[in-house]
């Protein structure tokens, strides 16, 4: 069984994305929906680690994903027996280079 592991700023943009739809739908019950889906597909990680795929846009980097509710991605390294989640992005935010380097520069 794999320890998941929330980085600072996976947690901040948990925080910023909540917000932005509890804004957006006026309504923090379908915010809270929206953040307790994407922690409980976390939670699955550590029954099954491996679970995600590679990046599309970088198959060679150490990072996997999960597509979440359609449209969001929980991005996340395995070490070990540790999943440390280091982001999640809307699906439309696709990575570039400088934002592989934000992700590597994620503890």
């Amino acid at each position: 069984m794999a320890t998941v592991k929330w980085s600072d700023h996976a947690l901040d943009c948990m925080r910023e994305q909540t917000r932005y739809i509890a804004e957006q739908s006026c309504s923090t019950e379908i915010a809270w929906k929206w953040a307790n889906d994407i922690f409980a597909e976390a939670d699955g990680l550590a029954d099954f680690p491996s679970m995600g795929h590679r990046l599309p846009e970088f198959p060679d980097a150490p990072y996997l994903e999960l597509l979440v509710r359609k449209n969001f991605r929980l991005i996340y390294r395995k070490v070990g027996e540790v999943c440390y989640i280091v982001t999640v992005r809307r699906c439309s935010m696709l990575l570039d280079d400088d934002a592989l380097s934000e992700l590597n520069s994620v503890e």
